[in-house]
């Protein structure tokens, strides 16, 4: 039966480095075992070995979770199943007397590097999927936010669509902190982020941009297009509480600056545009769009 909850990329990855580790232990013990003439322990000759190795233990017991269903994922449960198995019969057959043919060895051996090839490859895609996501939220940090970001501007200009860029900040957020604790305003982070993400369009893109505040990409979204877009989130957002920790209910709304990007400027000059908008929201009373205009640069 596998285990109700679901597993994080971070989860998975200290996984994969515990499965290469420990591989790496128990064929050195199948070699010490077969040249040295030792007679093999019962990890070399168990009928379920794999299944008591700790990855194998780790990966039935979160067989359900998403991350584990995922093919990649089940070929590398299946080699490490193979690996143990080939390893045990040949050592089974040194123990009633029988030489290991070449080909035999040769089997085991390419098993073997099918594993390390899959574990690596798995473990160098997580990593990569862990320095992009922000753990607590799961958005795209802003490590990868400059470099979609960058795909977008070139993209828009090369084609003349229009592109509008959002920030968004949670209202009264460090009072949340200071009221109610850390770990209530890292679920109100979590909660926010998960009701953006929700009523977004399918093309549209989200960023942990820092602290309390979001970044909005909205492509091919005119300054109309993207301010529903917006408002539908603020809606979304102000009308139902979010639930704390201790069974509070806690309201929470957030303001939006607006902007659509202006090719004949700098990506870095629209996003700071799209702060000027933000900051003039909050001036106005927060939870409420603001949109850009030549107007609010005169004010700062």
């Amino acid at each position: 039966m596998g285990a109700d909850r679901d597993v994080s990329a971070q989860e998975l990855l200290t996984q994969l480095d515990d499965a290469i580790e420990e591989m790496r232990a128990f064929m050195q013990g199948w070699h010490r075992s077969i040249v040295c003439g030792k007679p093999p322990g019962k990890i070399l000759t168990a009928e379920n070995a794999h299944a008591a190795a700790r990855f194998g233990a780790w990966s039935a017991a979160h067989a359900e979770a998403g991350l584990v269903r995922q093919p990649a994922f089940q070929d590398l449960i299946d080699s490490h199943r193979k690996v143990y198995e080939q390893a045990r019969r040949l050592a089974l057959g040194v123990t009633a007397g029988q030489a290991i043919r070449t080909v035999e060895y040769d089997a085991l051996i390419g098993q073997l590097s099918r594993f390390y090839d899959q574990s690596r490859r798995l473990r160098d895609a997580f990593r990569k999927l862990v320095s992009e996501i922000d753990p607590l939220t799961g958005l795209h940090n802003r490590q990868i936010m400059t470099e979609e970001l960058d795909v977008e501007y070139s993209r828009g200009r090369r084609t003349n669509g229009p592109l509008c860029i959002a920030l968004a900040d949670i209202d009264f957020f460090k009072k949340v902190n200071d009221t109610h604790g850390h770990a209530a305003g890292d679920m109100v982070l979590a909660s926010v982020a998960g009701r953006f993400l929700a009523h977004l369009r399918p093309y549209d893109t989200i960023y942990r941009y820092g602290g309390e505040e979001f970044l909005l990409c909205l492509p091919n979204a005119n300054t109309g297009t993207a301010n529903s877009v917006l408002e539908r989130l603020r809606r979304a957002l102000e009308s139902e509480p979010i639930g704390l920790p201790e069974g509070r209910d806690l309201p929470v709304t957030a303001s939006f600056g607006l902007v659509r990007v202006n090719y004949d400027h700098s990506l870095k000059a629209s996003i700071e545009r799209a702060d000027q908008a933000l900051y003039a929201a909050k001036q106005a009373g927060r939870n409420r769009v603001v949109t850009w205009s030549e107007s609010l640069e005169s004010d700062q």
